[in-house]
């Protein structure tokens, strides 16, 4: 096998010339008001660097906060907010890469819930989800996962140890 040599200083700086790099990644922050429990990150393309991030409160005032990467600005700046009773266990937003489907966002805590957001940022409850059909009260959602071949199916486990695949086309079983 042969060694690599070192190139002289012409050729190095041939290899490291910056004209034909791609733009250079920045890293940005966001601070929230509250300590962070959960977040998805969107992967539409035409929803580019969007967070969906919940919080940890102690009482039944939890949030969903959607952020957005604003490049004009170079910060990412509030585009909708939720309320959300207990922390959420999980956030993801529906895997579209297409953007073909409506703009969802499914978050767990006590239940499923489906959120659908508008083109504005505003998150509207599309229907919330509980497997449990003896009683009102359910056991808490410890995660979930979207079916991304199929993007209206969303399997759901709980403390309780089931796990349940839900049709969110019909919001239900």
């Amino acid at each position: 096998m042969a060694a690599l040599e070192p190139a002289d200083d012409h050729k190095k700086a041939e290899m490291y010339s910056f004209s034909d790099e791609p733009k250079k990644k920045e890293i940005y922050s966001y601070h929230a008001p509250w300590l962070i429990y959960g977040m998805g990150w969107s992967v539409r393309p035409d929803k580019r660097f969007r967070l969906a991030i919940g919080s940890f409160e102690e009482e039944y005032t939890n949030m969903v906060r959607i952020v957005q990467l604003d490049q004009e600005k170079q910060a990412f700046v509030e585009t909708g907010e939720l309320d959300h009773p207990y922390p959420t266990t999980k956030v993801m937003w529906i895997p579209d890469q297409n953007a073909t489907h409506s703009d969802l966002l499914a978050t767990t805590g006590d239940y499923l819930r489906l959120w659908h957001v508008a083109e504005n940022g505003t998150p509207r409850l599309e229907c919330l989800l509980n497997n449990n059909k003896n009683t009102e009260f359910c056991s808490p959602l410890t995660s979930f996962d979207w079916n991304e071949t199929d993007p209206s199916m969303i399997g759901t486990s709980s403390i309780d140890t089931t796990c349940t695949i839900w049709d969110i086309t019909t919001c239900t079983i």
